[in-house]
C-alpha cells in the first residue's frame, strides 16, 4: 500500500504563516507585514510550490491575478507620474502576487484542518476586534490608535478606521449568523446569534462607516431572503410568526441606523446638498468632486490610461487655485473601478473586473463553509469598491487577498479527513 507523502516542512510553515496573516489583518498592520514576509520565503523554498507552478497557468484566478499586476508593471513605461512615486504606488499591488502563491501553498491540503483552523483565526481576530470596539465606544477601555477620546465618532475605532473595521464587522455579522445556522449544540448557537447582533449593532450604531453600513443593511436583506426561502417546509404559523420578529428587528436596526443622532447615512443627503450649494468640503461632496475628476482623466486616455500612481499629480493639477470642496485632492479618487480606470484605462476596469468574476466563478465549486466565506467577502469587497480603493487600501486589500487565497482550495472532490 503506498502512503501519502508527507508535505516539506518549508510548506507547512508557509501554510502557518498564512494563517497568521489572515489572522492579524483585522488587528496589527505589523504583524499582516511580517507573516505575509514569512509566507512568500517558506512558499519559495517548498519544493511542492516549485513541483507545481505550471499550475498558475492553467488555475483562471491565478491568471486573472498575474495579469493585473503584469498591466500595472509594463504602465511604468507609459505613467506620466514621477517614476519614483510610481513604484511606490506599484508596491502596494505586490499583495496580488500572494494570490498566486496562497493558491499554490494550499492547492493540495491533503486535509481540512488548514482551512477549519483559517476559518476560526478569521473568526476569532473579528470577534476580538468587536469586542474591543464595543469596549471602547463604552468608555471601558481606550486601545489602539485610531481610538479618540475627544472625537466622539471615534470612540468604537480600536486598530482600525470606521471603513476597513466596518466593513469587517458587516462581514462578521453575516458569518455568524451562517455559523449558527450550521452549529449544532445549542449554546454554540446561542452564541453565535450574540455575536451576530453585537456585530450589526456595532457597524450601523457605532462604528459610523457608511461603506459598512450599506453592506451590513445588504446582508441583512439577503439573510431575510434566505430566511424566508428555507422554511418552505415550515408550518404557516411558524414561519410568518417568526419572520415577522426577524424583519421587525432587521427593520428596527435599520431604521435607527438610518435616523439615529449622529449616523454617517442620514447626513448623506445634507453633506451633498452642502457641497451643492456652498461647496463645502463634506465627505460625500469630495467624493462627487474625486468621481468628476476620475470620468475626466479616463477620457483623455480611455484605453490604457494614464499609468500607475498618477492619481495625486493630476488631481493637484484639478485643485490648484480652487477652494472648498474643488480643491481636494488625494492619491486615489476612492472608487477601485475609477482607480483602474484612470491608471490603466479600459484594459484595466475589465481586468479587475476579470478577476473578480474569476473568483466567483470558482467560489460555486467550495464546499461548505468555504463558499459562504468567500461569496460573503467578495461581495462586500465588490461593493465597497464603488465607494472606495479596496485592492489598494492595506487592510481590506490584504483580508480580500489572504481570504480568498486560503480558502479556494476547499474545492468540492478535494480530501475532506480533518
Amino acid at each position: 500500500m503506498q502512503h501519502a507523502t508527507r508535505d516539506s516542512y518549508p510548506l507547512i510553515l508557509a501554510r502557518s504563516f498564512a494563517l497568521i496573516a489572515l489572522f492579524a489583518v483585522p488587528l496589527s498592520t505589523a504583524g499582516v507585514n511580517i507573516a505575509a514576509t514569512l509566507f512568500a520565503v517558506c512558499a519559495l523554498l517548498s519544493p511542492e510550490v516549485w513541483r507545481n507552478w505550471r499550475s498558475l497557468f492553467t488555475d483562471r484566478v491565478s491568471v486573472a491575478a498575474l495579469l493585473l499586476v503584469a498591466v500595472l508593471t509594463l504602465s511604468l513605461a507609459w505613467t506620466t507620474a514621477d517614476r519614483v512615486h510610481a513604484l511606490d504606488f506599484l508596491m502596494k499591488y505586490r499583495k496580488l502576487i500572494y494570490l498566486p502563491l496562497l493558491i499554490l501553498t494550499f492547492r493540495d491540503c491533503r486535509t481540512t484542518a488548514w482551512t477549519t483552523a483559517a476559518k476560526w483565526a478569521l473568526f476569532s481576530a473579528l470577534t476580538l476586534l468587536l469586542l474591543l470596539s464595543c469596549s471602547n465606544y463604552f468608555g471601558w477601555t481606550s486601545i489602539g490608535s485610531w481610538h479618540s477620546n475627544t472625537d466622539p465618532i471615534r470612540r468604537a475605532w480600536v486598530f482600525k478606521d470606521h471603513i476597513a473595521a466596518g466593513i469587517m464587522m458587516a462581514l462578521l455579522f453575516y458569518l455568524a449568523l451562517n455559523f449558527a445556522k450550521q452549529a449544532r449544540a445549542r449554546t454554540a448557537k446561542m452564541a453565535l446569534y450574540v455575536v451576530a447582533l453585537l456585530a450589526i449593532v456595532n457597524v450601523l450604531l457605532m462604528m459610523q462607516g457608511r461603506t459598512g453600513q450599506i453592506i451590513a443593511i445588504l446582508f441583512i436583506l439577503i439573510y431575510v431572503v434566505t430566511y424566508f426561502t428555507s422554511l418552505r417546509g415550515v408550518k404557516p404559523w411558524v414561519r410568518w410568526g417568526s419572520g415577522v420578529v426577524l424583519v421587525a428587528i432587521a427593520g428596527g436596526l435599520v431604521y435607527a441606523a438610518l435616523h439615529s443622532h449622529g449616523s454617517r447615512l442620514a447626513e448623506t443627503n445634507d453633506e451633498i446638498s452642502a457641497y451643492e450649494t456652498s461647496n463645502k468640503n463634506t465627505s460625500m461632496g469630495v467624493r462627487i468632486v474625486f468621481y468628476r475628476r476620475s470620468l475626466e482623466l479616463l477620457a483623455e486616455r480611455p484605453i490604457i490610461g494614464h499609468g500607475v500612481g498618477t492619481v495625486q499629480d493630476e488631481f493637484d493639477a484639478y485643485a490648484r487655485n480652487n477652494t472648498g470642496a474643488a480643491a481636494a485632492t488625494a492619491g486615489n479618487p476612492h472608487n477601485e473601478f475609477l482607480l483602474m480606470g484612470i491608471q490603466l484605462g479600459a484594459v484595466g476596469i475589465a481586468l479587475f473586473v476579470f478577476l473578480l468574476v474569476q473568483i466567483g466563478r470558482t467560489a460555486i465549486e467550495l464546499s461548505e463553509p468555504a463558499r459562504t466565506i468567500v461569496f460573503a467577502y467578495l461581495f462586500a469587497f465588490t461593493i465597497g469598491c464603488f465607494a472606495n480603493s479596496l485592492l489598494l487600501n492595506f487592510t481590506e486589500g490584504n483580508l480580500f487577498i489572504f481570504l480568498i487565497g486560503i480558502f479556494l482550495s476547499c474545492r468540492r472532490g478535494a480530501p475532506s479527513q480533518a
